[in-house]
């Protein structure tokens, strides 16, 4: 009974070091396609007609991920969701404060484009 039971015990230890923290997009090598809610997000993006990222920046010393308009050819304004490490929402700017936006969040990192396909 105790091989059992010590067999049981060491077998979750093991199975608990091998499990990786796949929610945490700060913390994979290649956040966009391990990392289920950012896959999904780049999923949803298909067949953009103005190019369309995924974004990891900056906003109060805190890394965010959102979605912003891209394409210096297309005109219109950036009201996006900042989203955590985990996908929880930090802030979602307004029409009325997006300006605050382009002053309280750096673009660090373009994790995904998402292009028109050319015909």
């Amino acid at each position: 009974m105790k091989t059992i039971f010590l067999f049981i015990l060491i077998s979750l230890v093991i199975i608990s070091c091998e499990k990786k923290d796949t929610q945490n997009a700060c913390r994979s090598d290649n956040p966009i396609e391990e990392v289920t809610w950012l896959k999904e997000m780049k999923d949803s993006l298909t067949n953009c007609y103005c190019e369309i990222s995924i974004i990891q920046g900056t906003y109060k010393n805190q890394t965010v991920f959102f979605v912003a308009m891209t394409d210096p050819l297309c005109d219109g304004i950036d009201i996006p969701t900042l989203l955590d490490c985990y996908g929880n929402v930090v802030r979602q700017f307004t029409q009325e404060d997006y300006q605050e936006f382009y002053t309280d969040v750096t673009r660090d990192i373009v994790l995904y484009r998402c292009k028109m396909t050319k015909f």
